[in-house]
């Protein structure tokens, strides 16, 4: 089990496809914490649900099963109801050349870098700084050495926390901050407003083209290998190795997916920006 809360043992269970967790046999018996959350459609899901063997359907190598729909669906306790919006991925929302910029160092210090300089005038909070930055406590990161380079280079990192901060996000950028989880990169100048007016239609471009292009490969896919699937399970039959035969994990076939919608996306964004 994943958790333990308050003496009860916990598993968690995540899927980008609503409905496709995948319960292994030692759930059967506990309380499931189902996750579900889609960058591409924007939706998420949280629920609660004791995983019994008369709501389980499927089998496959690894004796996973999946939720009978709609019956074991239905006894789900939501924490979050399903279609609930899904806070924006704030990678994804950038341009492909800028998200390889900020990921491609290894230093959490050099990335921190990268994303407030590439993504200036661009609200951000806490958990993305976080994860791109490898650091918990985001705010080391613009201490010392750090917040002094972007300083000389003419930048100024701005917190929601201080009230300093925010009536000087509203000086330079019409930008208004309010909680320390957010902040926001901005050019001493006051230049950069202009600067992300000029960008931003690009970005929007591209984020947009990444989300339909990426959702038609995987709709493709998708197809296909319920097609393969069929044809496997009609001959598992003949031979009665039914129990054996189960969609596999769909991570393999997201990665070309992946891959053909950044480059199809990068296209649309450098034509925007021409």
């Amino acid at each position: 089990m994943d958790f333990n809360v308050q003496s009860v043992d916990v598993d968690c269970k995540w899927s980008r496809n609503f409905g496709g967790w995948q319960i292994p046999p030692e759930a059967v018996g506990h309380i499931c914490l189902l996750v579900h959350g889609d960058d591409i459609t924007g939706e998420m899901a949280v629920g609660l649900l004791r995983i019994r063997d008369e709501i389980l359907v499927g089998g496959n190598r690894d004796s996973k099963r999946t939720i009978q729909r709609p019956g074991g669906i239905s006894e789900v306790c939501w924490l979050v109801t399903p279609e609930t919006p899904l806070p924006e991925n704030f990678l994804m929302s950038l341009r492909k050349q800028d998200r390889d910029a900020i990921l491609t160092p290894r230093g959490g210090d050099a990335r921190a870098m990268e994303l407030f300089t590439r993504c200036e005038g661009m609200i951000m909070y806490r958990h993305t700084i976080e994860s791109i930055g490898q650091q918990l406590d985001e705010a080391r990161r613009f201490r010392g050495e750090t917040r002094k380079k972007l300083l000389e280079m003419g930048y100024e990192v701005l917190n929601g926390h201080w009230k300093v901060d925010r009536q000087r996000a509203m000086e330079l950028g019409g930008i208004t901050l309010t909680n320390r989880r957010q902040w926001v990169c901005l050019r001493t100048d006051g230049s950069t407003p202009a600067r992300r007016a000029a960008l931003e239609p690009a970005r929007i471009a591209e984020s947009r083209a990444y989300r339909e292009e990426f959702s038609k490969q995987i709709a493709a896919e998708r197809r296909e290998r319920k097609r393969a699937q069929k044809a496997a399970k009609a001959v598992a039959v003949q031979i009665n190795l039914l129990d054996t035969v189960l969609p596999d994990d769909e991570a393999a076939y997201a990665t070309p997916a992946v891959t053909q919608a950044e480059s199809v996306a990068a296209e649309v964004g450098d034509r925007q920006s021409q």
